[in-house]
């Protein structure tokens, strides 16, 4: 079961680390060998959260806490992409310095509860190593997994924006009636050490980590976004498409 579930990972940091080739041969086997020993104890579905805390201290984030009347419902792996717009006549023009303008994200979400009940370290992880794997491979993979391990479906969810532009998360695949049509309470930069800098790599940044309320919905009050990996809008339009599709992947952490 450990080696089924290490080897998929291990060929997503391969991918992460280099579109050339595997990494080098000792890092790829202390990265095994660390995930391996990780996976030891840890099931995939029908985790109980109790003892799960969002880190934000830890993270030395200036999100606000959660409220203390709320408790934690999900811990899910969104993948997706943040899509952008620019004008024809501007990203046609390479000297433009007008900016893309967001227009929303669609994610599919992954039930990570397990992983986060068992440990945030290895959680934390994985952002970076699926934010450039194709979803449907995720999904797949999702698929046998669970089962396998006779888990509930892995998929539990989706975000993606109303026509309002209001974010939106769905956890009816979970099983649940869950939802919520959110706004932004709060943003904060990702943290500096987990993006590449612009200057020296085309690789996008990490979008914003963000705490979200409801405007509507059903069991969720509050959602936050965190430890993003990719998905930051180039930095102007020039060169660039009118429609713009940039791969993510993100904690989202859901309060009900």
């Amino acid at each position: 079961m450990k080696l089924f579930l290490a080897l998929p990972l291990l060929l997503v940091a391969a991918d992460v680390e280099g579109h050339s080739g595997l990494p080098h041969p000792l890092g790829l086997a202390a990265s095994f060998s660390r995930i391996y020993h990780q996976l030891d104890d840890i099931n995939l579905g029908n985790c109980s959260l109790s003892n799960v805390y969002l880190s934000l201290n830890e993270e030395k984030s200036s999100l606000p806490h959660p409220s203390k009347n709320l408790t934690l419902k999900y811990v899910a792996l969104g993948r997706g992409t943040q899509n952008y717009t620019c004008p024809s006549d501007a990203s046609s023009n390479s000297k433009t310095t007008v900016e893309p303008t967001a227009v929303g994200a669609v994610a599919t979400l992954f039930d990570a509860s397990c992983i986060a009940a068992s440990s945030l370290a290895l959680l934390h992880e994985v952002p970076a190593l699926i934010s450039k794997t194709p979803v449907g491979s995720l999904a797949f993979m999702a698929t046998l997994v669970s089962q396998g391990t006779r888990s509930t479906n892995l998929i539990i969810g989706e975000h993606y924006f109303n026509d309002g532009g209001d974010p939106v998360f769905d956890m009816e695949l979970s099983g649940s009636d869950s939802w919520i049509a959110a706004s932004k309470i709060a943003s904060t930069p990702a943290p500096k050490s987990k993006s590449r800098s612009r200057s020296r790599s085309k690789t996008p940044g990490d979008v914003p980590w963000l705490k979200l309320g409801q405007k509507k919905g059903n069991g969720i009050q509050e959602v936050y976004r965190v430890v993003t990996s990719l998905g930051d809008s180039p930095s102007t339009c020039a060169g660039q498409k009118t429609t713009i599709e940039v791969d993510y992947a993100a904690e989202y952490w859901f309060y009900g």
